[in-house]
């Protein structure tokens, strides 16, 4: 919920702030992601990272669409589309570096507790 729902806000914030995803949004994910992590097991590591680049993706394109769903007709849909993933990213990339961290810190965190 926490992965999806702050990209989700901070995708509203810019989409009334101005075109497009900024700061807002990317903030909102790397959050998102690294809080997904904290919240999972570690079963649940591997959907984090595999998933967070999907909701960036699926997240911006959602927001563009509800914003703008008369600019995106015929062509300029497949267009839009790969603006998407070129400009997002950067911010997926960050996310999936953010979750990383956590899981990374917990396991180290997790050895320490095992043998000492």
């Amino acid at each position: 919920m926490v992965a999806v729902g702050l990209p989700l806000v901070g995708a509203v914030v810019d989409e009334l702030s101005g075109p497009g995803m900024g700061l807002a949004f990317a903030v909102c994910a790397v959050l998102g992601t690294g809080l997904a992590a904290v919240l999972s097991t570690h079963r649940g590591w591997w959907w984090v990272l595999a998933a967070s680049p999907v909701i960036v993706l699926g997240v911006t394109a959602v927001a563009e669409l509800a914003a703008n769903g008369d600019k995106y007709q015929g062509k300029a849909l497949a267009t839009g589309g790969a603006k998407w993933v070129v400009h997002g990213f950067p911010v997926m990339a960050q996310a999936a570096a953010a979750a990383l961290l956590v899981i990374v810190v917990r396991v180290v965190r997790d050895r320490r507790r095992q043998h000492g």
